[in-house]
């Protein structure tokens, strides 16, 4: 296992005190104070998400891939979130949003990443029966984004989502979507929070997804119906029985910090490392 850091907490932060001008500041900002972070702490991997994905624009990209290039540590992604809706029934909405992940995969090729997590949406919150197309158009999607990401040498991992997306939420909605999209090449990020939220049994989504998990988020939460990201410890999840599971499987993959602030990082480091 590898313990790394997300530059979420970074991008939160920065993002409410308000010590930027624009949004590509932020982001590149944000990273970088994340980068200097890991390198101060000793951390080996990081995750940079991507959003707001101003580093798009080309104006900005090279900047951003110098900044993350002249790096030493181990790099893996979070495509954008925000507005995102693979799933989405509307073919506008799910088109925008396969193109923003293509071009995810071209920053991920540039920075000489290997990973990136994706999330799939957002299914509809009125009628149950429509949530079926979703998945649908969820695997059409997948298809396109994995046979780009194919040429490119790219893992990509679809991340279990909490309960108020109603899609990839139970153990059982999470088997459908596998099952429907059909690839061995997609593999699948699983954040503890989100689980938590939908009662996720995580013994079983180990016995049946093991082979498939290639990334953790390890994130603490208060409820079932919030997912606020406070530091590792102060929640109620029972991060015990998640790593006794994580290592009867002999997960080898990175184990990411996903925070709401950048404050709470080396408490919540040394809150984990008891588990490790």
């Amino acid at each position: 296992m590898e313990l790394g850091i997300s530059s979420l907490g970074h991008i939160i932060e920065m993002g409410l005190n308000g010590k930027f001008k624009n949004l590509f500041e932020l982001q590149l900002k944000a990273s970088e104070e994340c980068l200097n972070f890991a390198e101060h702490h000793g951390i080996k991997i990081i995750e940079l998400v991507i959003d707001p994905p101003e580093v798009f624009n080309d104006e900005h990209r090279q900047k951003f891939i110098d900044l993350v290039n002249s790096y030493s540590l181990k790099k893996q992604v979070h495509g954008p979130f925000i507005d995102m809706n693979l799933c989405s029934h509307n073919n506008l909405i799910s088109e925008a949003s396969i193109q923003s992940y293509l071009e995810s995969v071209n920053l991920c090729n540039d920075i000489g990443v290997k990973m990136m997590t994706i999330h799939p949406g957002i299914a509809n919150f009125l009628l149950p029966s429509i949530r079926e197309f979703n998945k649908r158009y969820l695997k059409h999607s997948i298809l396109r984004l994995l046979n780009y990401a194919m040429s490119e040498n790219l893992m990509i991992c679809l991340e279990n989502m909490p309960q108020n997306t109603h899609i990839m939420t139970d153990n059982k909605n999470i088997e459908e979507v596998f099952s429907m999209i059909g690839r061995k090449d997609l593999f699948l990020t699983y954040d503890t929070s989100h689980f938590y939220t939908c009662d996720g049994d995580v013994q079983h989504l180990w016995l049946t997804f093991h082979n498939s998990i290639k990334n953790v988020h390890i994130v603490d939460n208060f409820s079932k119906i919030t997912d606020t990201h406070p530091p590792l410890g102060t929640g109620k999840i029972d991060f015990k029985e998640i790593f006794d599971v994580i290592k009867k499987y002999n997960y080898k993959g990175s184990l990411i910090i996903e925070l709401s602030d950048a404050k709470s990082l080396t408490q919540s480091i040394n809150f984990i490392n008891k588990f490790l």
